[in-house]
């Protein structure tokens, strides 16, 4: 009687009959081996184990959508991150408005790769908005501080 292994990619299990196989719920992706078959293989490969998957369906479609997602995110290009205008705005303008700034723009790359476009987009925009209120008020303030001292100094103070 033969005897079959299968292995989830790490470990090896077995030996089990035909019958304790088709209890262990493999895929037509499992790898397995017996003596005679020389290499692993993948279960719905080998002709006297497709009566474990006479009943059993083809994989779901799903995977198919997520691997042509992943191939739609590695040929595009995530949105601007306003990452480095976050911080230079930051430390030069306006503290909150730019922790704000780098808050979202560090949100936008990992979304991007998680597959999430539409918040991945979303972030750069709100990154973009709080980069530039920080920037405006900034210069606002600068402005603001330069009349004060303008007028000090003309006043005599």
């Amino acid at each position: 009687m033969k005897k079959y292994f299968y292995t989830d990619g790490t470990d090896k299990f077995g030996p089990f009959t035909l019958e304790e196989l088709k209890e262990k719920n493999i895929s037509r992706e499992t790898q397995v081996w017996f003596q005679e078959l020389g290499k692993w293989k993948p279960a719905g490969n080998v002709p006297e184990l497709s009566e474990i998957f006479e009943l059993s369906p083809p994989p779901i479609a799903k995977t198919n959508l997520i691997n042509n997602n992943k191939e739609n995110i590695n040929n595009r290009k995530p949105p601007k991150t306003w990452l480095v205008e976050s911080i230079l705005v930051t430390i030069f303008c306006c503290l909150p408005f730019g922790i704000a700034g780098i808050v979202n723009a560090s949100k936008v790359e990992s979304r991007f790769y998680a597959g999430d476009i539409d918040e991945a987009n979303r972030a750069s925009q709100e990154a973009y908005k709080w980069t530039k209120i920080a920037f405006w008020i900034g210069i606002a303030v600068a402005v603001i501080y330069l009349i004060i001292t303008i007028i000090g100094v003309v006043s005599g103070y």
